[in-house]
């Protein structure tokens, strides 16, 4: 029974990674001008390495080769590296007080985001350009880009708790089953 709700675990980490990793990728997309920040780089790695560690934990269960120790330290690293990205979102965005608000103060929030507004350049004679203006309404992008972004931190902080979980499911199976590898999930 414990095996089966580890297996049930591996694949939440699973959909939680790739998530992850479509957010990061659609948020980085929307970049104008410049390369996408450095959080949101790290969001696409982030998932794309859960996703990697998953299926190689998923593959752990019929392959006896793969070594219980590095299938762990893989979930370790894995859960560090959604834990990291995740609180690398909340800084970014911790000026921003609300994705949906209409007032002007939050509009301006929003439009200073480095996630959000698509890369910001110098048009000369104190003009600055940003990247937000693809669509007839700007604003209401932004709404959306900055909810994509919390979507992803909290997805990321999702990853984390998963990846903690299945560590802890995967070490009592470990110990319970004495050393094999496929009693680590």
């Amino acid at each position: 029974m414990l095996s089966f709700i580890a297996m049930a675990v591996r694949g939440l980490l699973l959909l939680s990674a790739a998530v992850v990793l479509g957010l990061s990728v659609s948020n980085a997309k929307y970049q104008v001008f410049g390369n996408p920040p450095p959080e949101t780089s790290f969001g696409s790695f982030t998932g794309a390495f859960g996703v990697l560690v998953s299926l190689v934990g998923l593959a752990a269960l019929f392959i006896d080769k793969i070594p219980t120790f590095f299938v762990m330290a893989a979930d370790a690293l894995a859960s560090i590296f959604f834990l990291a990205g995740g609180i690398a979102l909340t800084l970014a965005m911790k000026d921003v007080s609300s994705c949906t608000g209409g007032d002007r103060f939050g509009d301006y929030q929003r439009v200073t985001n480095k996630l959000l507004n698509g890369g910001c350049t110098d048009g000369g004679n104190d003009v600055t350009y940003c990247g937000i203006g693809s669509s007839p309404h700007p604003l209401e992008e932004l709404h959306g880009r900055c909810q994509r972004v919390q979507a992803d931190y909290v997805f990321e902080f999702i990853g984390f708790i998963f990846g903690l979980v299945i560590i802890g499911l995967g070490w009592v199976l470990h110990k319970k089953g004495g050393g094999g590898t496929r009693s680590y999930v």
